[in-house]
């Protein structure tokens, strides 16, 4: 039924994959816009104004990470509103020790069209003592923590659904919604916090995701995964003078150095391929504490440095790719300068979720459907140009799979954080006719 999955390393994916053709969504997207679909637009047009008062009440709740109970009230506000929609609800929570809020699934139980996976998320990176708190409008403009990532996503799945629902075109569909908790930080091992996420995937056909948007006629088909990594070297101690001596070496300092500098030189040509230190220290102690990343050390100007390590990240589109940098850093870490060692540790964070044929599919048919709406049509982001998300880790899951649905968003991550109120109505339009379509 479904199409193969095709997965490159380079940017001409983007190209290859027009030629695959695709059974998945063949004969789903229409050019007839009907006068259902008419109905649905005109009740998200009618409902921006509800949409935005409750954005406001959701942005006003402070939701950071770490602030468990301000995230289980986000969610407790929506969970009421799409059980009105007929949805039934069940947080599932994670052990006390991972310390996080847990995941709110939402479902729908039909037989008719595609069974969907709504994605977003109910935290945000604002601390609980962060300055930036409250939502403001200035213009077309709404400001505020969380305000497009991902509050205004979570606003424009529900209204979506409310126009759907008035319609009566909810009935007998088959959709899950899966509101994260903690997409900001998951919580460790993923393969617990992620666990209520992958048991919503089991028999879904669609993923949608709905992450800011980059730009009015843009989605998203891929991303790159993300995994971190840790390295340390080790040196002899001794007095500078003898630096370089055979009973000394080139101390750890210098061995780190080579080995991020050659990593550099043979990755950062590489498509899609990034291996970025985030922290780096050295001398005759070193650490980085594993949950701050915050480094202290000891050193003298005339002592060889005994230790260094650093931390970082790598981003890739592809497992290939992932083991490519694995095995090449590796490698270089074996090379080992004189009197030296480097040892690195890998640890799994976020799979890539790799372009494909039938992500290209429901993007022409996301495109389609904005077409018929009047609005631009839609292309793909390059996955250079966007960051992981949640649907990455069930995309080898589910055949088809698009995200950056939601409004338009800027500043995300900062106290500039915005969202295009316009968007907001645009968006909501496009899903709720794309979900339409799918589960008829």
């Amino acid at each position: 039924m479904f199409g193969g999955r095709e997965t490159a390393m380079k940017k001409n994916i983007f190209i290859l994959i027009f030629v695959f053709s695709s059974p998945l969504l063949a004969g789903d997207a229409s050019t007839v816009f009907t006068p259902t679909e008419k109905n649905i637009a005109t009740t998200v047009e009618q409902n921006q104004k509800d949409a935005l008062i409750l954005l406001e009440k959701l942005v006003n709740i402070n939701s950071g990470t770490n602030n468990l109970a301000g995230v289980h009230k986000v969610g407790e506000i929506v969970q009421n509103e799409f059980e009105l929609l007929g949805f039934s609800s069940e947080w599932k929570y994670p052990p006390a020790e991972i310390q996080r809020a847990g995941t709110l699934l939402l479902t729908r139980k039909g037989t008719q069209g595609k069974h969907l996976l709504l994605i977003a998320h109910l935290d945000t990176v604002f601390p609980k003592d962060s300055s930036f708190q409250e939502f403001k409008r200035e213009g077309n403009l709404a400001i505020g923590p969380g305000v497009a990532d991902d509050k205004g996503g979570i606003v424009l799945i529900l209204y979506a659904l409310k126009a759907l629902y008035a319609q009566g075109a909810l009935d007998n569909t088959n959709i899950t919604i899966a509101l994260m908790g903690d997409e900001e930080n998951s919580g460790k091992p993923t393969t617990i916090s992620r666990a209520p996420l992958l048991q919503a995937a089991k028999g879904a056909d669609v993923a949608l995701e709905f992450e800011p948007s980059s730009g009015i006629g843009t989605a998203i088909i891929a991303r790159r995964g993300v995994d971190n990594w840790e390295i340390t070297s080790i040196g002899k101690e001794a007095h500078s003078s003898t630096l370089s001596q055979n009973g000394t070496g080139s101390g750890a300092i210098f061995e780190l150095s080579r080995v991020l500098d050659t990593a550099h030189q043979q990755l950062a040509d590489q498509e899609y391929i990034t291996f970025n230190p985030g922290v780096f220290i050295g001398g005759t102690e070193a650490d980085i504490e594993k949950n701050t990343g915050k480094a202290t050390g000891y050193g003298k100007n005339n002592v060889v440095a005994q230790i260094a390590r650093a931390k970082g990240d790598m981003r890739f589109i592809s497992a290939e790719q992932q083991q490519f940098i694995k095995s090449t850093v590796i490698e270089i870490t074996k090379q080992a300068l004189p009197g030296t060692m480097s040892i690195i540790s890998f640890e799994d964070a976020i799979p890539a979720m790799p372009p494909t044929a039938n992500n290209q599919r429901l993007l022409e048919m996301y495109s389609d459907v904005s077409i018929d709406l009047g609005y631009p049509a839609v292309s793909a982001v390059p996955p250079d140009q966007r960051g992981a998300a949640d649907i990455s880790h069930v995309a080898a899951l589910i055949p088809a799979n698009l995200a950056g649905l939601g409004p338009v968003g800027g500043g995300t991550h900062t106290v500039n954080e915005r969202l295009d109120i316009n968007s907001l109505n645009i968006n909501t339009q496009r899903a709720a006719i794309l979900i339409y379509r799918l589960t008829r």
